[in-house]
């Protein structure tokens, strides 16, 4: 079934290169005022710049709207204040590995090799999250159909065209999986390593990836609950706060390269020209001038996360409830509404079954057949989040690359038999997926604003 889920996801990601692609030359790029990564007057090409101009001209539909920050970063690391609010795992993968093609000789500039992996890794990264979510939907549920529908609505999911750009999704999707594998696995005992890397990856992919340390700590107290011997138990325990300690270790090491950068006065950092004019032309703050100071610097706990997307975003409580962001509202409504009634619904049916159960001598049976509560309850919280908090259009790609229980959901509607209705809520599900695949891999090629 690897092979099968591998051929899928690999040629889901084809037609979205070829969609963006014909969409790209079709039409002109729509030209809004928002963040470009500064480019210098004299760029430096390969020794083919014509394989340059090719590469980049095939790829520049990929590397649109946050994707221009990612590029940024990979580029150039964290020069601007703003770009704070991108976490490193995916800029700096793409950063080293385009460094490592361009010494080994690969005939491309820098920028055309940034690119070329940023979307390459995505597409390789995408194939192992699909086969992860399958493998975790048949540990969970013992279900092979199941396991396959989930995988197939992975890889045609209404927020598609941001596995493929040059965007965290896909890394995140793969690290959350893994992480969430991993716990799983823990019925005899956790594999350390693999759990603290999986952690570390969504900690240092998304500001999200704090919520998935719920998963470690619930698994590890189901494990506790239900084991039978005081020394496994204490092992197990100490097996996982060790890789929670190293993964939030490894975090803080990254806030403090941030806070180094922009808080302390003897730090001083060389940029170039082009980097400086465009932090003028936008009235960016920049690295290396703590004198110029920043909020966020004086804070208790000095992270900038929530500072940046105020600051820069407007993000907030209920800041994006205005009428003329109605059309966004309407973009979202698909995916809030079906994450809040199937949570709800899930969440209900529980409480209604087990609701008399609740008592010392039945908790451990409870513990054992519901084993999709801790990813349902996930859901739950970040679909509350999405709904009040943030830029109400990113939720469904949120959802969509930090919960494998929406695949979960759709794959419950999907029929045994490939027997499409377009009025049943298969042929919904179906609509929906392919509207928002092809019609956002087509605006979002175009720089056109999408979910």
């Amino acid at each position: 079934m690897t092979s099968k889920v591998t051929k899928l996801a690999l040629a889901s990601r084809l037609m979205v290169l070829v969609v963006q692609l014909v969409a790209n030359f079709a039409a002109p790029d729509h030209k809004p005022d928002v963040f470009r990564m500064p480019q210098a007057e004299v760029a430096k090409s390969g020794p083919f710049p014509w394989l340059d101009e090719l590469v980049l001209k095939s790829l520049s539909g990929l590397r649109h709207w946050d994707g221009e920050y990612f590029l940024h970063i990979a580029s150039n690391l964290y020069t601007y204040e703003n770009t704070l609010a991108f976490y490193p795992l995916y800029p700096v993968v793409v950063r080293h590995v385009a460094q490592a093609c361009l010494h080994l000789g690969i005939p491309l500039s820098l920028d055309a090799l940034i690119l070329l992996v940023a979307v390459a890794l995505n597409v390789w990264v995408f194939c192992k999250a699909a086969n992860v979510l399958y493998t975790l939907t048949q540990r969970t549920f013992n279900d092979h159909n199941k396991s396959w529908n989930a995988a197939l609505i992975f890889c045609f999911n209404p927020a598609t065209i941001f596995f493929s750009a040059a965007y965290s999704e896909t890394f995140f999707a793969f690290a959350s999986f893994s992480l969430m594998l991993e716990c799983m696995r823990s019925d005899k005992e956790f594999r350390t390593l693999r759990l603290g890397a999986a952690l570390t990856g969504c900690l240092l992919c998304r500001s999200n990836g704090l919520i998935t340390l719920g998963f470690p700590l619930y698994f590890v107290a189901r494990h506790i609950l239900l084991s039978t011997s005081s020394v496994q138990r204490c092992w197990q325990l100490f097996k996982v706060s060790l890789a929670m300690l190293v993964a939030l270790g490894i975090l803080h090491t990254y806030y403090f390269y941030i806070y180094r950068l922009y808080c302390l006065p003897d730090v001083k950092e060389q940029h170039a020209q082009h980097i400086l004019d465009y932090a003028k032309e936008r009235n960016y703050l920049i690295s290396g001038q703590a004198s110029a100071g920043s909020p966020w610097c004086g804070y208790t706990l000095p992270f900038p996360y929530t500072y940046v997307q105020s600051h820069y975003w407007d993000v907030g409580f209920l800041r994006y409830y205005k009428w003329k962001q109605l059309p966004n509202f309407v973009l979202a409504l698909p995916m809030l509404l079906f994450m809040h009634w199937h949570c709800y619904n899930y969440l209900r049916r529980l409480v209604a079954s087990t609701w008399s159960k609740l008592n010392q001598a039945e908790y451990k049976g409870i513990l054992k057949e519901h084993i999709a509560l801790p990813f349902v309850l996930h859901a739950a919280v970040l679909t509350l989040v999405c709904t009040l908090y943030v830029h109400i259009q990113v939720s469904t790609r949120l959802l969509a690359s930090a919960t494998p229980v929406f695949y979960w959901f759709a794959a419950d509607h999907m029929p045994s038999t490939f027997q499409l209705s377009f009025r049943s809520k298969t042929g919904a599900l179906f609509v929906w997926c392919l509207t928002y695949s092809l019609l956002g891999t087509v605006l979002f090629s175009n720089n056109y604003p999408w979910t």
